[in-house]
């Protein structure tokens, strides 16, 4: 029985790894055609990680997963890695090219191989160069991956009557840990204020759990105005109780809170495994999951955790 992996923040946002199953018999002791196997193998994985066909060294070699270091230093995976993990971060494309500061930030770290908690943590900026025409990742003191960048801000920002950043709550938390809520329309003439989001049901999830947006929302600046006039007021409270008994005074304790967490980690192999499976890990996959974490704890990149599982036979069993 692989070991479970505990989350600190007790969130339903992860199932329990808790699979029996190993990772098999080899491809070539199933008693198929050898160099067919090969061939599928190196197909499956240049699809996955490339977006096209193995060329012909790929379809012949007896030992295709040993590419996958290759694939991964690859421009084009770069690219469509960093595309697959904008589309997991946020709803639907940007408006603009600024917008996308996921995609622009995760290629960046790709290319200069740093570790995958940069995303959310690293001295960034994401936002176009001075002709206005060009998204640049460039280095900044100040920076918080790109959730201090201010087209993320903007795009972000909410509509809340008073300015408080519900929506930039909640996702910090749905791009670092994956949490993932549902949101309800109101009901004609319903009280969308603090006081309102106060009563039952709203505070199911604005007032109450772990992941309280309100409460959240109360330690992130304020939005005065909207679109190209906005700015950043000072946050409401000077501190909140959240993620399960922590005191977080600002945005950057909040984000290093959520990186630090186990929580965070198993969302980057959640990622990891649909990007190479197109689908989430089943239970019976939890030993090839723990492999990802642990290779993303023990060497930080994204194309640690993406190896660990190409690499492992039963990827292409």
């Amino acid at each position: 029985m692989t070991r479970k992996r505990a989350l600190a923040l007790s969130a339903p946002l992860v199932v329990a790894l808790i699979a029996a199953a190993t990772s098999g018999p080899t491809a070539h002791a199933n008693g198929q055609n050898p160099a067919q196997l090969d061939a599928r193998c190196a197909t499956r994985l240049s699809i996955a990680f490339l977006g096209v066909s193995p060329t012909a060294a790929q379809l012949a070699s007896t030992t295709p997963q040993a590419a996958v270091d290759a694939m991964l230093g690859d421009a084009r995976f770069q690219d469509r890695f960093a595309s697959f993990v904008n589309a997991q971060l946020n709803a639907n494309p940007g408006n603009t090219p600024e917008e996308d500061a996921s995609y622009w930030l995760a290629k960046y770290v790709l290319q200069n191989n740093r570790p995958w908690k940069e995303m959310f943590i690293g001295p960034y900026n994401v936002d176009l160069d001075a002709t206005g025409k060009n998204v640049v990742v460039t280095n900044d003191p100040n920076g918080l991956g790109y959730f201090r960048s201010k087209p993320w801000l903007i795009r972000y920002e909410g509509n809340e009557l008073a300015g408080i950043k519900i929506v930039t709550a909640y996702r910090i938390m749905q791009n670092v840990i994956g949490l993932q809520l549902t949101p309800t329309s109101n009901a004609p003439g319903a009280d969308v204020t603090a006081t309102g989001r106060q009563a039952a049901p709203c505070n199911g999830c604005h007032y109450n759990p772990w992941y309280a947006l309100d409460h959240v929302a109360s330690i992130l600046t304020v939005r005065k105005d909207t679109g190209a006039t906005t700015t950043f007021l000072p946050p409401t409270a000077p501190s909140a109780n959240i993620l399960g008994g922590l005191t977080i005074h600002d945005d950057g304790e909040l984000v290093h809170a959520l990186v630090d967490n186990d929580a965070f980690k198993v969302n980057a192999c959640r990622i990891a495994f649909k990007f190479l499976y197109g689908r989430t890990e089943n239970a019976c996959e939890g030993e090839i999951f723990d492999k990802c974490v642990d290779a993303l704890t023990s060497q930080g990149t994204m194309q640690a955790a993406l190896s660990a599982i190409a690499k492992d036979p039963s990827y292409c069993q």
